[in-house]
């Protein structure tokens, strides 16, 4: 469901259309992101790390992870989605509606992070452990962003089913300013991700009324009264509430971690573990989503999982490595500060020693 929060119009200048809108799967990222650091920076603190450290790799992760994520969905979906755009890079720029790949984010995130901590010769086992936690609370944000954009959703459910997801046809902004009695957006122009889905594939239809005399849909922005009412109570079929379920999933991962933070017993242990547990889960809400194709019984299965036996592989290889290192990476921050003011007042005391006659 395109969750659209704020939507000002249209700011025209020249030839160019620039629409001013707010959707919510961009809002969730954000939130996500500010809500992960503070709650990593606030245990890197508890644990005597500096947190400077890791608002500059919050930074860098930012970046790497949305390069990452948004080249991994451009490279799975390039040519069904990109490759015959009137603007390719315009398409491919263009994270507002979504569109996002939490593997390929994860991954180039983790390389730029691990450069970092590196380069700056920090323990890099310790701090690893202190993100696992805020991955997993940013995911679950990520997630909630997926349910108001409606992609990542789930397959066909049972008409009475409680826990199941209908989508509107279209969603109506939350606050809508440019002035127009139409309540729906300048800017929606195509249905939700569900309910396009489901009327591409013959299952549901839409009311003779949304429908133009050539069979096509009639944009939101068009819409008279009678037809604003007639979408405004259409909805999808019910669907398996996929995005509900990873939010949930990622929550409790994160719980997890939390209290094993305080039971591992070599540092590094924390991230190896989330490398284990998100991939088991992942693989299996994978089998309950509709938008990427697969097939257990026959083998077929889609690339995140395939990128699930991949990660769970190489959390197991790293815990079962992490049992030949030394369990510590070494004194924390504040000990390592308060070791080096103890060195660099040494010379000074000599000095004073010296000069003093009585001595």
């Amino acid at each position: 469901m395109r969750q659209i929060i704020v939507d000002f119009g249209i700011l025209q200048l020249g030839p160019l259309s620039i629409p001013l809108r707010v959707y919510g799967y961009g809002l969730m990222l954000v939130l996500g992101f500010l809500v992960g650091i503070a709650l990593i920076q606030w245990r890197t603190r508890r644990v005597g790390e500096s947190s400077e450290v890791i608002t500059q790799c919050a930074i860098l992760a930012l970046i790497g992870g949305i390069l990452g994520s948004r080249l991994a969905y451009v490279i799975q979906h390039w040519e069904k989605q990109f490759a015959h755009s009137p603007n390719p890079l315009g398409a491919m720029l263009n994270l507002t509606s979504g569109g996002l790949i939490y593997y390929g984010g994860v991954g180039l995130a983790v390389v730029v992070v691990l450069g970092y901590l590196r380069i700056k010769k920090l323990p890099i086992r310790r701090y690893l452990d202190l993100l696992a936690v805020g991955m997993m609370v940013g995911l679950a944000f990520g997630r909630a962003g997926c349910l108001m954009n409606g992609c990542c959703f789930g397959v066909r459910a049972r008409d009475d089913w409680a826990l199941s997801t209908r989508f509107p046809m279209y969603s109506v902004p939350l606050l809508k300013i440019d002035g127009r009695n139409n309540p729906f957006s300048v800017g929606t122009v195509v249905p939700s991700p569900v309910y396009d889905n489901q009327l591409t594939a013959g299952e549901t239809y839409p009311d003779s009324g949304l429908v133009d005399s050539a069979g096509f849909l009639i944009l939101p922005r068009n819409f008279d009264d009678q037809q604003v009412a007639l979408a405004r109570q259409t909805y999808s079929l019910p669907v398996l509430p996929a995005q509900s379920l990873g939010i949930v999933n990622a929550l409790l991962i994160a719980g997890i971690l939390g209290v094993f933070h305080r039971l591992r017993t070599r540092e590094g242990e924390v991230f190896a573990l989330m490398l284990i547990l998100y991939p088991i889960t992942r693989f299996v809400l994978e089998s309950i989503r509709d938008n990427n194709r697969h097939d257990l019984l026959s083998g077929v299965l889609t690339h995140n999982q395939y990128t699930s036996i991949i990660m769970f592989l190489g959390g197991l290889g790293m815990f079962l490595l992490l049992k030949k290192l030394p369990a510590s990476c070494g004194p924390a921050w504040v000990q390592r500060l308060a070791i080096q003011n103890k060195i660099a007042s040494k010379p000074k005391e000599k000095s004073n020693r010296n000069k003093n006659p009585n001595r």
